[in-house]
């Protein structure tokens, strides 16, 4: 039987958004989701495919310097409750900069964390933070790809 040459294409946008509020020290993707562990992305019914996590710096008074600290990004086929090390898996971390959030005069790029990744069907995108934020400021990670 032959594989199939056909390319297949996104049909739909799928775009995730949350707000990494808490900070987990685990790099093995332990944790609770929505207390130290953030669900940012589920994989579509056919597959979804993530080209890249976006963390932007947020703060809700103005010019709140933000944590420094890691982001982490992991694939899981837990979306609620408490994933472990065998059902949840590091894909990749990036430094995340203390800088200057909701500043009136010094605009603040992004951090791109790039995944070009296939998800599966019945699979998470969750995301962590090694420090916990600092008062009145947050990292905010958005996710963008599309459902097969």
């Amino acid at each position: 039987m032959t594989a199939n040459i056909a390319p297949q294409f996104i049909e739909n946008a799928n775009v995730g958004q949350v707000a990494v509020t808490a900070g987990n020290t685990s790099s093995e993707g332990g944790g609770t989701i929505g207390t130290n562990m953030f669900l940012l992305f589920t994989a579509g019914a056919n597959d979804s495919f993530v080209e890249n996590v976006v963390w932007l710096p947020t703060a809700s008074a103005v010019a709140t310097a933000t944590q420094a600290t890691v982001a982490r990004l992991f694939l899981s086929t837990v979306g609620a409750g408490s994933p472990t090390s065998a059902n949840c898996f590091l894909l990749a971390e990036v430094a995340l900069p203390s800088v200057s959030a909701d500043s009136s005069t010094v605009a603040n790029n992004p951090v791109v964390m790039p995944v070009n990744e296939r998800i599966p069907t019945g699979y998470f995108l969750l995301v962590t933070n090694h420090a916990a934020p600092n008062a009145n400021s947050q990292w905010v990670a958005q996710a963008f790809g599309g459902n097969y």
